[in-house]
C-alpha cells in the first residue's frame, strides 16, 4: 500500500483495497491471501483472522492443531512475502485510482 502512498491501520480497508486493485490489475498478487486476511461481516465465512484471535483469546485452541498447520502456514506466509516484495521493490510507477479519492 506504501507504494500507492496508501496508509491503512484497519485489517478490513487493507484487503478491500488490496483486492480493489489486483481486480483492477495494478498489482499483481494471489487473491487467497488477500482472502486470508479478510475480516468478514456475516461469521458464517471464517478467515485467518478469526483463526488467529481464535487461537489469541481463547482457551479452546490445541497445541496439536497449530502443529498440523505450523508448515502449512509458513510457507503460504513466505509465498506471500516473496509476492509482495516484487511489488514493493518494483521499479513500475503506482498509482491510487481516481474513483477512489475523488
Amino acid at each position: 500500500m506504501s507504494k500507492f502512498g496508501v496508509e491503512s491501520r484497519n485489517q478490513r480497508c487493507t484487503a478491500l483495497f488490496l483486492r480493489y486493485v489486483r481486480d483492477k490489475g495494478l498489482i499483481e498478487y494471489d487473491d487467497e491471501f488477500i482472502k486470508r486476511i479478510m475480516v468478514y461481516r456475516e461469521k458464517q465465512e471464517k478467515s485467518d483472522v478469526d483463526e488467529r484471535e481464535k487461537a489469541r483469546y481463547s482457551a479452546s485452541i490445541q497445541i496439536k492443531e497449530v502443529e498440523q498447520n505450523y508448515d502449512k502456514m509458513m510457507n503460504m506466509c513466505k509465498e506471500a512475502i516473496s509476492q509482495c516484495e516484487e511489488i514493493v521493490f518494483s521499479d513500475k510507477e503506482f498509482k491510487v485510482p481516481k474513483e477512489l479519492y475523488e
